[in-house]
């Protein structure tokens, strides 16, 4: 019976699958692969136990992991899911009658089956690049990955880049003391290695997370970052802290550091976001100090729109530490579209294309750009937007 329910979950698309049946109880725990909504998942999940498992299990529990990492608990009666299924009872009772544990740090003392220990993956990438000199530049190609995921929360993670098409150059020579104003150099590569490190996600009590990076971390630096996070009130309010030391990339030779670049810069952040989950939007603040060295705010809003996420971003620094007029008295700005690819395809996914419009010519408020922040990490697999998504049950 097991291997059964086993056997079809995988062809669902779930992995890192478990699952235990007792007289009373079934539990399973899995990766959701394919739904982009962690409720569609569920509703799939809890169908298939239903259908598949002995007429005397009384409850389901259902744990969602994410590289080992459990996200989240949710256990239903199977009466009351034999209602919801012949609609007798509404999403929305089905998730009131039922309960949702964040708190939770350890699946199944089962076998894992359909581990995903590799994974790999190419998707096309368009960037456009506004310089003084030459107005309106672009590169077009494909952007690769491939992970190693050997134990739980643990990712070896590579993402080569080829751009065929790629007419970014600049003839404006880098600012004195730039951080971000020279992307310029590594973006007009038409080969380049965005990535080649390691990283290591925990859980642990208090719905405490923490997460480790090292490496090659972004196309412009390499060294380490660390973060912690947590949330309250169901997922109303995230927080935590995080910081990096890293060094500049040689922009000429993908696996050496920059000769001319030499200091290491220092990054240290407090971090907030606010969910308001009755307007589908989300409020972030990062307040520290930047790569630069100056010190202040960076506030980040965020709207999501039938799984389209646009968000705009202002900061407020201290920029009289900073040599270069440019960027004395500047304030990093711009605007992102994240377009999940579902909406091309004819079967749902998690992927998504973003495209980012700022300027790069300042070197205020800049941070390293994250393999993925714990925030993100967690996303809406929180009890607010839980109850939020109710819709994609089945």
């Amino acid at each position: 019976m097991e291997m059964r329910l086993i056997n079809a979950l995988f062809a669902s698309g779930f992995s890192n699958i478990q699952v235990k049946i007792n007289v009373t109880d079934v539990f399973v725990e899995a990766q959701n692969n394919r739904y982009f909504y962690v409720t569609k998942a569920i509703g799939i999940i809890l169908k298939l136990v239903n259908d598949i498992t002995p007429r005397h299990v009384e409850n389901i529990h259902i744990i969602i992991n994410d590289n080992g990492i459990p996200l989240f608990k949710f256990s239903a009666m199977r009466a009351d899911i034999g209602d919801w299924q012949t609609e007798k009872l509404s999403n929305d009772e089905l998730i009131y009658l039922s309960s949702f544990d964040p708190s939770i740090t350890g699946g199944s003392d089962t076998r894992v089956f359909h581990r995903s220990l590799i994974d790999y993956g190419a998707k096309m990438s368009i960037e456009n690049y506004y310089d003084v000199a030459d107005f309106f530049q672009y590169r077009f190609g494909l952007a690769a990955w491939g992970s190693y995921r050997p134990w739980k929360g643990a990712t070896f993670l590579a993402q080569p880049e080829w751009y065929p098409i790629n007419n970014i150059s600049t003839r404006t020579l880098p600012l004195v003391d730039a951080v971000r104003s020279d992307f310029a150099l590594y973006k007009e590569k038409d080969v380049t290695l965005a990535r080649l490190m390691f990283d290591q996600t925990y859980k642990a009590t208090n719905q405490l997370y923490s997460r480790i990076s090292a490496g090659y971390l972004e196309l412009q630096y390499a060294g380490i970052y660390g973060e912690i996070a947590t949330t309250i009130v169901d997922g109303r309010i995230m927080f935590g802290l995080g910081g990096s030391a890293v060094r500049k990339r040689d922009p000429d030779n993908v696996l050496k550091l920059s000769d001319h670049y030499t200091q290491i810069y220092k990054t240290a952040f407090f971090n907030s976001r606010l969910n308001i989950p009755e307007y589908d939007v989300t409020l972030d603040m990062k307040a520290g100090r930047f790569l630069a060295g100056d010190i202040g705010a960076k506030f980040t809003i965020s709207k999501f729109i039938k799984g389209v996420t646009i968000s705009a971003w202002y900061s407020i620094t201290d920029t009289s530490n900073l040599k270069d007029p440019l960027n004395r008295g500047y304030h990093d700005k711009g605007i992102s579209i994240a377009i999940p690819i579902r909406i091309f395809r004819g079967s749902d996914s998690k992927t998504s294309y973003t495209y980012v419009l700022s300027p790069w010519t300042r070197d205020v408020a800049q941070d390293v750009n994250q393999y993925e922040s714990l925030f993100d990490f967690i996303g809406r697999n929180i009890k607010i937007f839980f109850d939020k998504d109710s819709k994609w049950l089945n």
